[in-house]
């Protein structure tokens, strides 16, 4: 059911919400809510393996396009039919099926001028020297993790690429969601880092070596 949500969810927002729902629906049949959260934790972890895998093979034959979701047989036979076509003309065709009142691409929520205050975040690092970025989480205040990456990966790129590490600057970071929690933030950490694919994101800074902290 997990994988179901995730496959028909075409934001961050909606698989948010249907793993909401998925936590009501068990939660009502008597299993436990560590249960729940460690089954929804380990198919990240276990999807987090197969995106890095896929980024890791050359996808450039496959041609993705967006279909609206009718039903779930609906798909099943047009993901078929795209198969035996794609056996025959060459390019894997691949589609992704989207709900008509949850088709919205993943955006960045509304930017405000000051971010120092801000907690329990994802925040993506844009260098003003060239076109390195990071997409981060938090769930301290903003200017408490600003102030560790002179020491991170973020610190490294100043000194490595530019030969100063003082040069790291609050303008630099905005904010891409706000969250609820740790977990909320592990999942659109995964997805931002998805969507944006940042340079300077390494597998240690990944949902992988966070989800059982």
């Amino acid at each position: 059911m997990i994988h179901r949500a995730y496959s028909l969810s075409s934001t961050t927002e909606a698989f948010s919400a249907e793993c909401a729902k998925l936590r009501s629906i068990f939660s009502r049949l008597d299993y436990p809510m560590s249960f729940i959260d460690s089954a929804i934790k380990k198919f990240l972890f276990l999807n987090s393996s197969a995106n890095e895998a896929e980024r890791n093979n050359d996808d450039s034959s496959t041609v993705r396009f967006s279909l609206p979701f009718k039903d779930q047989v609906a798909a099943n036979a047009v993901r078929k039919q795209l198969r035996d076509l794609s056996h025959k003309i060459g390019p894997t065709l691949q589609p992704v099926f989207v709900s008509k009142k949850l088709g919205q691409d993943l955006r960045p929520k509304e930017i405000k001028p000051s971010i120092v205050n801000k907690q329990c975040v994802v925040y993506n690092f844009s260098c003003d020297l060239c076109d390195a970025d990071y997409v981060g989480y938090t769930a301290r205040h903003l200017h408490q993790r600003i102030a560790e990456h002179k020491n991170s990966a973020i610190g490294r790129h100043f000194l490595e690429a530019h030969g100063n590490n003082n040069l790291l600057r609050e303008s630099q970071f905005t904010v891409l969601r706000k969250c609820q929690g740790k977990f909320d933030c592990l999942v659109f950490e995964m997805l931002f880092i998805k969507k944006l694919k940042p340079n300077l994101n390494i597998q240690t800074d990944s949902i992988r070596a966070k989800l059982f902290v």
